[in-house]
């Protein structure tokens, strides 16, 4: 196999740019973690107070370094920050509305599917996740799991990639015992609920 990571995923999370990867990681992280001891309203505040503090010392620096002669006027380190576009096209809002709402038709029409037992191994599942769900919302809060999902999102893509053939290896074997307790529970389970045919 090689070692190339899929196209699909960015290769931020890959951290092919080190320096880009751990300022957008480590950035989030941070604030996130500030989440749990402060309010947003403050972490928000403090948050765009350093922001405009680091601009105010970045312009500070320019005009000292042009004023001492070891730079030239009008070299501005934020160039490249001034000249990223912040206009979202219209045109791109209103290509992503039909996706947005087919997939919000699609996860409505799966719950109602769920939720009136059209699918009785369907819904024994959807109602062991949500068993499941209780004991970790018992362990953990919310923000903690966004957190944790944070960190696996910049740590596993590359774990994985970095041990590819052993990771696969694992998760063939485990998809093949699930596979095998699956046929025996269906086995056990009547086919027709409520006259829905099961798929």
């Amino acid at each position: 196999m090689s070692g190339h990571p899929p196209a699909a995923l960015p290769a931020l999370v890959y951290w092919e740019d080190p320096v880009q990867t751990g300022a957008v990681f480590g950035g989030v992280l941070v604030g996130l973690v500030s989440l749990t001891s402060c309010s947003l309203i403050t972490v928000l505040s403090y948050s765009c107070l350093s922001l405009l503090l680091g601009v105010l010392g970045v312009r500070l620096y320019s005009f000292v370094m042009v004023k001492a002669g070891k730079a030239e006027a009008g070299s501005d380190p934020l160039a490249k920050v001034a000249a990223l576009p912040l206009a979202l096209p219209a045109d791109t809002v209103s290509s992503m509305a039909p996706c947005f709402a087919s997939t919000l038709n699609t996860v409505l029409a799966e719950l109602r599917r769920l939720f009136l037992v059209e699918s009785m191994v369907d819904t024994i599942k959807f109602g062991l996740s949500l068993w499941l769900l209780t004991y970790i919302g018992a362990w953990f809060n919310a923000l903690t799991l966004v957190i944790l999902s944070w960190v696996g999102f910049f740590t596993l893509p590359k774990l994985y990639v970095n041990n590819q053939v052993q990771v696969d290896e694992v998760v063939a074997k485990v998809m093949v015992q699930v596979e095998e307790v699956k046929a025996k529970v269906v086995a056990l389970i009547p086919m027709k609920m409520g006259g829905a045919k099961e798929e």
